[in-house]
């Protein structure tokens, strides 16, 4: 029986070496099956933001010169009458400077302020129309917060300004259908 369990043995060995062998060989063919090759940034591409897509412009000239994020842009009725209601969050900055900035902006893009009823500032331009804006300060922010507070505009609603197909996505443009449920 001494030769059944030499057989055996170099069977056994010569089973893990090709075991061996094979994982050897898979590592080093690893790179043409697939695996991802680093590039120094593990963060996935963002399409740029909702306001510089030019799927849905704001009125020509006008910009938002304070750190910001689109949370929500989309048409409704008031009045009877179609309307575009923009929503940013600005960052950084308290809601005096957004407002004075938010002038700044403005007037700069050719409108003429107006007087707004309560805190909201009201901004006319011949070929646009009334436009309002309301700043509100989000409650019991920390010092340190990013996030500082809502500007929640009225603009005259635009139609689709480009026929690239990310303004299909309501991600990137936040025209997002009645359908979907926004987070708060």
């Amino acid at each position: 029986m001494p030769g059944i369990s030499d057989s055996s043995a170099t069977v056994r060995r010569a089973s893990i070496g090709l075991v061996v062998l094979l994982a050897v060989v898979l590592v080093l063919l690893s790179p043409q099956f697939g695996r991802a090759h680093p590039e120094g940034s593990y963060r996935p591409v963002l399409d740029p933001p909702a306001l510089e897509l030019g799927c849905y412009p704001l009125p020509e000239g006008l910009t938002l010169d304070f750190a910001h994020q689109v949370r929500t842009d989309g048409d409704v009725e008031v009045d009877g009458e179609p309307r575009r209601e923009l929503v940013v969050q600005y960052d950084l900055i308290d809601d005096d400077e957004v407002r004075e900035q938010l002038t700044a902006s403005f007037v700069e893009a050719g409108f003429t302020p107006e007087t707004g009823a309560g805190d909201a500032l009201v901004f006319t331009r011949p070929d646009t129309g009334p436009v309002s804006v309301e700043v509100e300060p989000l409650p019991d922010v920390p010092e340190d917060a990013t996030v500082r507070g809502t500007v929640t505009f009225d603009l005259p609603s635009v139609p689709l300004a480009s026929d690239d197909p990310i303004c299909d996505d309501p991600y990137a443009t936040k025209r997002f259908p009645d359908s979907y449920e926004l987070a708060r």
